[in-house]
């Protein structure tokens, strides 16, 4: 029997670190496990035996890409994602666009790998292969249509389709078509119709009559009746129903603004809260852009850190055609939420990260965005609709729509309709 092997083990002794200097077993290179977990190095050496184990498939961007996942992440995640490519390199799937497919995740997230391979391959110059705000609106319209009872369904994805066809023929011809969340909006509607007609033991199309479609359409009357019309024409078009239920009905109302809306008190309130700095400095720049400033949850989500010129207290949103000069409320909110936000030391460009986010370059997601002021009890929704209705009653709505980036119909929205409460909310402001 060898004695080496017989022998017991000796013990690990603990011995100064020299990264931390510290007392403790140490892992290798003279460093204590944390220290060795975090050490970049490891993240060199792994890339040298990498490209010795993957010989001639290695492709020539590898260390481009492990040098830019050394800056961007920590060891242990470097090398973690770098182990995923080499498992692919390893079998022969070299493509970019071949990696991106092979490397995402089943569900709503690609996964974390392939936001960071994506991103690589557009800064390098290799273009970006994975379309996340289409697969996304892809998922949401799927969910959507799985709600439909299956006998009416095919009517219902049909006319999805046929909605995509228009805004890619529109596109074409340099108009804007439907956006994602009014096709998903159309589709949602029609999914509560078909759940109501099959509760009714209805299961064909061609069986609704009007008197469905005006039960359907007593709450929610403007967005549920646009939906109908639309959705029985084509079906009307295309032979899958002999008579239009909708004709007939005809709504009496104008259509204008008729949400909701707050009141001075609620909005001197909330400013109150906003300018205390012990609130959450995320709330209070959301808070205060969407209140103050009529940002939507898309211009939030999209402001970038270039966007932001504290010296000249302005700010730049992609959808409007100036500058807006902030006032001293949200430029203090901005620069208190800027100190908090540098100890996450991350390299996304978007001023609203998360934690999923930091890891890469993409936006938070609008889901995100729509809750980030439940402490508050509003949303930015309700804040910027307050706005727009405040400055379209009080100004021309023809310089609203200048100075928002709107359309001289979508100022004009707001004038049209009168909320509940007008009297109490649009009067001078002393």
């Amino acid at each position: 029997m060898c004695v080496r092997r017989a022998r017991p083990r000796k013990l690990p002794t603990p011995r100064i670190c020299d990264g931390c200097g510290r007392m403790a077993i140490h892992d290798g290179l003279g460093l204590c496990s944390p220290c060795y977990q975090r050490d970049p190095a490891r993240v060199a050496t792994w890339t040298e035996g990498a490209l010795t184990r993957l010989g001639d498939n290695a492709p020539h961007w590898f260390v481009a890409l492990a040098q830019d996942l050394r800056e961007r992440c920590t060891a242990p995640k470097a090398t973690f994602h770098l182990r995923r490519v080499e498992q692919l390199l390893a079998a022969n799937i070299s493509e970019p666009a071949a990696l991106i497919d092979a490397l995402a995740t089943p569900g709503r997230s690609p996964g974390a790998t392939t936001r960071l391979l994506d991103e690589f391959f557009v800064r390098v110059g290799i273009g970006g292969h994975l379309d996340e705000t289409n697969r996304l609106a892809a998922g949401r319209r799927m969910r959507r249509l799985s709600r439909v009872p299956e006998v009416l369904r095919p009517a219902v994805e049909a006319f999805a389709q046929h909605l995509l066809d228009s805004r890619s023929r529109a596109v074409l011809l340099g108009h804007y078509g439907l956006a994602d969340v009014t096709i998903e909006a159309r589709i949602a509607d029609l999914a509560r119709l078909a759940q109501q007609l099959n509760r009714r033991q209805i299961t064909d199309w061609a069986s609704v009559g009007a008197a469905e479609v005006e039960a359907f359409i007593t709450t929610n009357t403007g967005q549920r009746l646009a939906t109908c019309r639309g959705f029985f024409a084509f079906a009307r078009r295309h032979k899958i129903i002999l008579i239009n239920p909708v004709r007939t009905i005809v709504r009496k109302k104008a259509r204008g603004f008729s949400g909701r809306v707050l009141t001075l008190a609620h909005q001197r309130q909330l400013v109150t809260r906003w300018t205390d700095n012990d609130t959450d400095s995320a709330e209070r720049v959301v808070g205060l852009l969407s209140l103050l400033h009529g940002a939507s949850c898309a211009e939030l989500r999209r402001i970038c850190l270039s966007n932001i010129d504290l010296e000249a207290a302005t700010i730049e949103f992609t959808t409007r055609p100036h500058r807006v000069p902030l006032d001293p409320l949200t430029a203090t909110a901005l620069a208190d939420f800027l100190v908090a936000r540098s100890i996450f030391m991350t390299s996304n460009p978007h001023l609203v990260t998360t934690v999923f986010t930091r890891g890469h370059a993409g936006p938070a997601s609008s889901s995100f965005m729509s809750h980030i002021l439940d402490d508050a009890g509003v949303t930015p929704k309700v804040l910027r609709q307050t706005r727009l209705a405040d400055l379209a009653h009080r100004l021309d709505p023809r310089l609203v729509s200048a100075a928002f980036g709107m359309t001289e119909g979508g100022a004009l929205h707001y004038v049209l309709g009168a909320v509940d409460n007008e009297e109490d909310v649009f009067n001078p402001h002393l």
